[in-house]
């Protein structure tokens, strides 16, 4: 037998890896520019001040409250249906979620993940993808209406952050987004007659364009997603008191994630600034609402982590109560922020990584079971209208 000569792999530049450069070096700049500038971290460690480091410590304590909450929450759904199922298993599924989230453009990757490792412990596919949803579901509807309770309590605050045209455009679609996520996923949620009408729209637009290849398999993907949905709000309104005690969990999720700016705050010692020099003195209600403020504004970015989008937000917001006084503390404030709530609980989560090893393998079986829960009948419904 001859020895055939192995051809090389050619090395090939993908879109994927332009953007995966683009982004790490978005990332590092924005380190670089926060740690050497001018009243950034090193000037921080050469002049401490007052800072406090047992209040950041604090602050990455709280944060990494709100991943165990996740894991109550994944608890008490996989519970209802799987009794024996590990609370440390559940962790793992937060955890997950919170790294391939962070690694990822808008936050897209963590629900895949975390349902690839739950089917690895024997948890259906349809079952898993349900409890996912309905977590999604209500962590959005949260954070929505809190955002809407804080720009109306603190309207006038929410105002100063429109200093030009690019500002307020920021602000103003950002939040527009939130709203209209929302309200599709509450449209998906309780009109799956009106949900059928636009995947037979869709259907039919995509049956006129000639670039788009066989529109019965992109449309039974759509079907399953929305049938997803709908199983996921039957699930959810079933049991009343588990959804009022999975509505507070969250609750109390968003409020460790929406407080780690004010333990910041504190650390600094700009309450104390702020006092001495007759400003205004935040409190911890102020500082939910503001980073409320930074968390719809921010989102509208679609990088991992919203790289840029989160810095900008928080400096749009939070300026007024980092630099006054004479005192400038706003650029070491977010790296801190974002060391947290970002840098910080990557590194946390990245070993948790490991448990998703060799996905690829069960990536068919996972898909095949995925169409039987896609409901056939409805995808072959809209082909016998001839939608």
């Amino acid at each position: 037998m001859s020895d055939i000569p192995k051809k090389k792999k050619r090395f090939k530049i993908s879109g994927t890896l332009i953007f995966n450069i683009a982004v790490a070096v978005i990332s590092i700049w924005l380190i670089i520019n926060f740690v050497c500038t001018e009243n950034g971290l090193i000037d921080l460690i050469k002049r401490p001040d007052s800072f406090k480091w047992g209040w950041v410590i604090v602050g990455l304590l709280v944060f990494d409250c709100n991943m165990i909450i996740d894991g109550i929450v994944t608890q008490i759904y996989l519970r209802a249906e799987y009794p024996h199922f590990r609370f440390w298993d559940s962790l793992k599924t937060a955890f997950i979620g919170v790294f391939f989230g962070a690694v990822t453009p808008s936050n897209t990757g963590g629900q895949p993940m975390q349902l690839y490792f739950l089917s690895q412990k024997n948890v259906r596919i349809g079952y898993g993808s349900a409890c996912l949803t309905q977590k999604f579901i209500v962590y959005q509807l949260v954070t929505t209406s809190f955002s809407i309770f804080a720009v109306i309590v603190r309207f006038g605050y929410f105002q100063t952050a429109f200093t030009n045209f690019w500002s307020s455009a920021f602000i103003v679609v950002g939040f527009v987004v939130q709203l209209a996520v929302t309200a599709m996923f509450l449209i998906v949620c309780f009109a799956e007659s009106f949900t059928k009408k636009i995947i037979r729209l869709v259907y039919k637009i995509m049956k006129v364009l000639p670039f788009v290849k066989d529109p019965m398999k992109k449309v039974r993907s759509l079907t399953r997603e929305f049938k997803m949905f709908h199983t996921a709000n039957r699930m959810l309104m079933r049991n009343k008191k588990r959804l009022l005690l999975i509505f507070l969990l969250v609750l109390i999720q968003i409020v460790c994630i929406m407080s780690v700016p004010y333990f910041i705050y504190i650390a600094f010692d700009m309450p104390h600034i702020a006092a001495d020099h007759h400003m205004p003195v935040a409190s911890l209600f102020d500082f939910l609402c503001i980073q409320s403020f930074v968390l719809f504004t921010s989102n509208l970015v679609p990088l991992p982590g919203a790289s840029g989008g989160a810095e900008l937000a928080f400096s749009m917001y939070f300026s007024a109560y980092f630099v006054l006084g004479g005192v400038n503390k706003i650029k070491p404030a977010i790296l801190l922020w974002r060391f947290i709530t970002y840098y910080g609980a990557m590194l946390l989560t990245a070993p948790f990584s490991y448990y998703t090893k060799g996905r690829k393998k069960t990536s068919e079986i996972n898909k095949s079971v995925l169409d039987d829960i896609a409901a056939e009948a409805e995808a072959a419904s809209i082909e016998d209208d001839d939608v």
